[in-house]
């Protein structure tokens, strides 16, 4: 973890995704210079995501074979929350144990800016998923403010960038 520069560093808004690698790649939060996050798969047919920042890895995983639930936990297989997505809906509902609620959705239909939104906070921050563009396919877009706000901030950043990489996959799968 000390390879991580803390969110609390950061000065810009907009944090590029650089994607690594071909067969087995891997997803990295960076402003150019210094790393925020990491993110990995593993396991058979990638079920498994490994989410590596400074303040702590966690893991997401299906929550059973066929579901469409997904659990965060952390290394030590402690449940810290629970992703649902609904049914007929473009919502993903993330709730985690210390009480933080989100959901996550692209405001408009054709939109390729997807947005994780608090009731009380409203929004937290912007995946923009990049037209054509296979190294940078990702652009994170974080307000300065919602950094002293939301200490998950890290962990939304690099769900946020999974759960856009889950429906791609899907919508890959369908056609």
């Amino acid at each position: 973890m000390d390879q991580f520069r803390s969110f609390n560093q950061l000065r810009l808004t907009e944090l590029p995704v650089l994607r690594h690698g071909f067969w087995r790649p891997w997803y990295e939060l960076s402003d150019g210079q210094f790393s925020y996050g990491k993110l990995t798969y593993t396991g058979a047919l990638k079920r498994i995501c490994t989410l590596e920042t400074n303040s702590g890895n966690w893991i997401v995983k299906r929550k059973s074979w066929i579901g469409r639930k997904l659990i965060i936990e952390q290394p030590e297989g402690i449940e810290i929350g629970i992703i649902t997505p609904e049914i007929w809906s473009r919502k993903i509902t993330l709730e985690l144990n210390n009480g933080l609620t989100a959901i996550f959705y692209n405001k408009k239909i054709l939109s390729r800016t997807y947005t994780w939104v608090n009731d009380q906070l409203g929004d937290i921050l912007n995946v923009e998923a990049k037209l054509w563009s296979r190294k940078q396919p990702f652009v994170v877009k974080i307000d300065p403010d919602m950094i002293k706000k939301v200490p998950e901030l890290p962990l939304l950043a690099l769900l946020g960038i999974n759960l856009v990489l889950l429906k791609q996959a899907e919508a890959a799968a369908t056609t």
